[in-house]
């Protein structure tokens, strides 16, 4: 059976008074889980966990990713993998670690005033600085898809210069923060941020309504992948 759940976030004080759409329906979550329109996962040669800067320390390039709500793992099913993979095709394998961001993913932290959990940006910020601090002569990425976009918007917004200097280029995919920050990455800036967003995902346009356009993003992986290797 299929339910939406329409929730303002002033009843629950998360957020601004505006209402949100949630499609709850098992068809529903399972596209959320997966990222994929079809509600199934697909084989990537990364899986849906990666922490190889954590248990492997300094590469060349540190790949930093947040998933999208309920997304396994700290990379989900899509497009953190294909992404990763497609990245490492082009620079080799040994020169990038990938890292996930560990967080709940929950639905419910979409409806706060960030987008997200401040707990989780803060966390994110941290693993940031960490590689950065950790790996001076290392170049940053950092990328998210829904919910993990706008933690890549409000960690960067905690960043110091010296952090923020170190990071060659940011992604967003499917990002609920476009809209309310201006198409732009604060403080990463249109020269090195990338905001990819599908023609009718309603996220990018200041809502959380939930529609078969905020799926399917391994198919901007390539995009991606072009522009983080023009920055690194």
């Amino acid at each position: 059976m299929k339910a939406s759940l329409l929730l303002s976030t002033a009843l629950i004080g998360l957020g601004a008074a505006m209402p949100m759409t949630f499609d709850l329906s098992e068809d529903m979550i399972a596209k959320l889980k997966t990222g994929k329109s079809s509600g199934m996962l697909e084989i990537a040669a990364t899986g849906t966990t990666a922490n190889e800067f954590l248990e492997g320390g300094c590469r060349s390039i540190i790949f930093l990713w947040a998933r999208g709500s309920t997304q396994d793992g700290n990379i989900g099913g899509s497009p953190g993998p294909q992404t990763i993979d497609q990245l490492k095709a082009k620079l080799g394998s040994t020169a990038v670690a990938a890292q996930g961001l560990d967080y709940p993913a929950s639905l419910l932290d979409n409806l706060r005033s960030e987008g997200c959990d401040p707990e989780d940006a803060t966390n994110f910020k941290n693993l940031i600085t960490k590689a950065a601090t950790q790996c001076p002569s290392s170049k940053l990425v950092v990328a998210g898809y829904s919910q993990g976009a706008a933690l890549v918007h409000a960690a960067a917004k905690q960043l110091t210069a010296a952090v923020t200097s170190k990071i060659a280029a940011a992604v967003t995919f499917g990002d609920t923060r476009k809209k309310q920050d201006g198409g732009v990455i604060p403080n990463i800036g249109a020269s090195r941020g990338l905001i990819l967003c599908h023609d009718g995902d309603l996220v990018c346009s200041g809502t959380l309504i939930i529609t078969d356009a905020h799926h399917d993003y391994d198919d901007l992986a390539p995009n991606a992948v072009s522009f983080i290797v023009s920055k690194v």
